[in-house]
C-alpha cells in the first residue's frame, strides 16, 4: 500500500492506525496482572491518547501539507479522471482489516509474565507492519477517518488520501513518493 514513500509516512500511518489495539493492551495488561503498573491505567490511557491524537494530527498536516506546497509529482490533467470519485473502488479499507490488525492483537495476551505479553505484543506489532506495508489491501485508519481524511482505492489499484474542503478552485493529484514506485497519491474533492 505504501510502498515507495517514506518511513515517515508509513510509520505514522501504522501507529496511528493500530492506536486501539495500544488502549486495548494496556487495559488487558492491566485486569490480567492486576495493577501491572505503578501509574493510575487511566491516567497512561489519557497520556497515549494524547500522544496519538497528535501523531495522527501531524500525519494529516503532512498530507495536507504535501497537497498545498504542490510536491511531488503531479498528475497530467488528462489523468485526473482517474481519481475522481466515481472510479473509486475501495474506501476506507475492511472490517476484517481492522478487526484482525486492531482487535485481534490488542486482546491476545500471554499471561505466563508482563514481560513476555509486552515482548509478544510489540513481535506482533512488527509482523503486522511488515505484512501492513508488503499488502496490496488498504488497512483502515479511524483517526484519520475521523479526522475527514480518507484512503480509497481506484479501480486502477492506486491509493489516494482524499480531504475534502467546502472550495476547491481545481483538482490536482500528486504522487506520495518515489515516481517510479509509489502508488499513493493525495488530493482534495469538494464537499
Amino acid at each position: 500500500m505504501f510502498y515507495g514513500t517514506k518511513l515517515f509516512y508509513k510509520v505514522l500511518y501504522y501507529v496511528t492506525a493500530m492506536a486501539p489495539a495500544y488502549f486495548l493492551f494496556l487495559l488487558q495488561i492491566n485486569d490480567k496482572f492486576k495493577m501491572a503498573f505503578d501509574t493510575n491505567i487511566y491516567l497512561l490511557c489519557l497520556i497515549l491518547f494524547i500522544i496519538i491524537n497528535t501523531l495522527a494530527y501531524l500525519l494529516k498536516s503532512s498530507l495536507y501539507r504535501h497537497y498545498i506546497k504542490e510536491r511531488g509529482n503531479e498528475v497530467p490533467s488528462s489523468e485526473i479522471p482517474q481519481y475522481s470519485e466515481s472510479n473509486l473502488e475501495e474506501s476506507n479499507g475492511s472490517v476484517i482489516s481492522f478487526l484482525l490488525g486492531n482487535i485481534i492483537p490488542g486482546v491476545l495476551i500471554m499471561e505466563n509474565s508482563l514481560n513476555e505479553a509486552i515482548v509478544v505484543f510489540v513481535l506482533l506489532q512488527i509482523l503486522i507492519f511488515i505484512l501492513i506495508m508488503k499488502s496490496s489491501d488498504i488497512f483502515p485508519n479511524i483517526l484519520l477517518i475521523i479526522m475527514g481524511v480518507d484512503l480509497c482505492k481506484t479501480k486502477e489499484g492506486k491509493y489516494i488520501f482524499i480531504f475534502k474542503k467546502d472550495i476547491v478552485s481545481e483538482t490536482k493529484v500528486f504522487q506520495i513518493g518515489d515516481s517510479a514506485k509509489s502508488k499513493t497519491f493525495i488530493t482534495i474533492y469538494k464537499k
